[in-house]
């Protein structure tokens, strides 16, 4: 089902949407979690393509919808 794809994601590819949710920047996420934003972005792209969205806005729509407790 739906919840199945945010299981897909690594760790990190979750700690990055939870950021992007809370509406981060890509420099804010990447000082949060103590990484360049070069690998934020790779995180994010990999994210984008495993939940199936082309943006930050759809893969916020995602989290949202599929979160637990959500």
């Amino acid at each position: 089902g739906a919840p199945a794809r945010l299981a897909r994601l690594t760790e990190r590819e979750r700690a990055v949407l939870v950021l992007l949710a809370d509406g981060l920047t890509n420099a804010q996420i990447a000082e949060s979690l103590v990484v360049q934003e070069s690998t934020v972005k790779f995180h994010l792209q990999n994210m984008f393509q495993k939940l199936g969205v082309a943006n930050r806005t759809e893969a916020a729509q995602v989290y949202f919808r599929e979160r637990p407790g959500g």
